[in-house]
């Protein structure tokens, strides 16, 4: 072929490909003069306008407890595992304690013993101690009259021609004063075992058993730590112990698990700072996962964080930036979701949602002089309409004023 004939078919062929696009749109405005390339007519729908971000499942008590021994020793039973479900009270782990446990039934015998001698101060003598001590200053009593009146009588005898001699008088005299003695001190130990006992002995008792139930206290404290109980109703997020390992003082607050609470669910989502102003308390939220794909489950907004802080739930995407800030807000999960403490999640929390409104695309919107228009085909052709913007979700916006149902709006 030669190069005039060759020119003039690849004018030829570059003319076939620019008559295509031409033609259609040629046609386009055959069909539409106005030249716009869009159709829709306005009709109802739902506005659902809300904030997407990224978040993770957390306990109630949005961080891990970790539990530990608060006395050393060596482990005799860790009885759960990673994910089991526990509940509040329930014993997780158990330290030898054989030895904390006599020191416990020593000192609650001290205390029995101590009580008794407290109770047997205050009570005082038996009665029948009481009995035989009036009995025995009786019986003395009766004795030194017996001998004062012996006395009385020798001594007439004696005084009246020396019926008796004085040596015998003397004798006479000496068992009266014996028998007076006696019963002297009779008397004496009748008063006592009658006395109340006296505040410094009570007071010492008292004393004596106040300090043994310290003692037993400790001793009880110090067993019942060796049992290391959940203060939380929950799961165990991980084991660090194993029995027969040992805990020192260096060791002593050493996790030998931990766990989170799951009374109820909490989701940590991370707020783009563009969209703070927009969070409120209270605001509904639902949550979806690729674990359970296709379902939704749903909550409300319970706490927002004071401030900005750096971003902490980072995606597998490896674009994604993670040196931006971010406003950690809580949502709490309605009861019984499923959800699993660690799982990672997308949180969309509801800012307007308005359901039977008259909506339109919002590329379709334009503004002149600040007013919103929109161009509305007509029977004599396109006319330009300023309208009234309500709630817009990111694709689609209410109309609040100047549109009707079935009119055709043209972008």
């Amino acid at each position: 072929m030669s190069k005039p004939n060759r020119n003039i078919y690849m004018f030829a062929l570059l003319g076939v490909v620019l008559a295509i696009p031409l033609g259609m749109f040629v046609r386009s405005l055959w069909h539409d003069p106005s030249g716009f390339t869009n159709h829709m007519q306005v009709g109802y729908g739902t506005i659902d306008s809300h904030i997407a971000a990224r978040g993770r499942v957390e306990g109630a008590t949005s961080q891990e407890i970790k539990l530990a021994s608060r006395v050393v020793g060596r482990l005799k039973e860790v009885s759960v595992n990673d994910g089991d479900p526990i509940h509040k009270g329930q014993v997780i782990a158990i330290l030898e304690n054989n030895d904390l446990l006599a020191q416990v039934e020593q000192a609650r015998a001290n205390v029995l013993h101590a009580q008794a001698a407290l109770e047997r101060l205050n009570n005082g003598a038996r009665p029948e101690e009481r009995a035989a001590s009036l009995a025995a200053m009786k019986e003395a009593q009766a004795a030194a009259d017996n001998a004062r009146q012996n006395f009385e009588r020798s001594q007439r005898l004696f005084q009246e021609g020396g019926i008796i001699s004085q040596s015998v008088l003397d004798q006479v005299e000496r068992d009266w004063k014996m028998a007076q003695a006696r019963l002297d001190s009779a008397g004496e130990n009748y008063k006592l075992v009658m006395a109340p006992p006296r505040r410094e002995d009570v007071a010492s008792a008292q004393a004596e058993l106040n300090l043994s139930r310290a003692q037993l206290a400790q001793a009880q404290d110090n067993y019942d730590n060796t049992f290391v109980r959940s203060p939380v109703d929950g799961v165990v997020v991980k084991r660090y112990m194993n029995p027969g390992e040992s805990i020192s003082y260096e060791s002593l607050y050493q996790p030998i698990v931990s766990v989170s609470d799951t009374t109820h669910l909490m989701v940590r989502a991370e707020i783009d700072e563009n969209d703070i102003g927009k969070i409120q308390i209270g605001q509904r939220a639902s949550i979806r996962c690729d674990a359970f794909r296709g379902q939704n489950f749903y909550g409300h907004v319970t706490r927002i964080s004071g401030g900005l802080g750096p971003k902490k739930i980072q995606t597998d995407n490896p674009t994604e930036k993670i040196d931006m800030d971010v406003l950690e807000s809580f949502v709490e999960l309605d009861p019984g979701t499923p959800l699993r403490v660690g799982l990672r999640v997308d949180v969309y929390i509801e800012l307007a949602r308005k359901e039977n409104v008259l909506v339109i695309p919002m590329r379709a919107v334009g503004f002149q002089g600040g007013a919103a228009t929109v161009h509305v085909k007509t029977p004599t052709g396109v006319q330009s309409r300023k309208i009234l913007l309500g709630a817009q979700d990111g694709l689609n916006i209410e109309i609040a004023d100047g549109l009707r149902e079935g009119e055709e709006v043209v972008y």
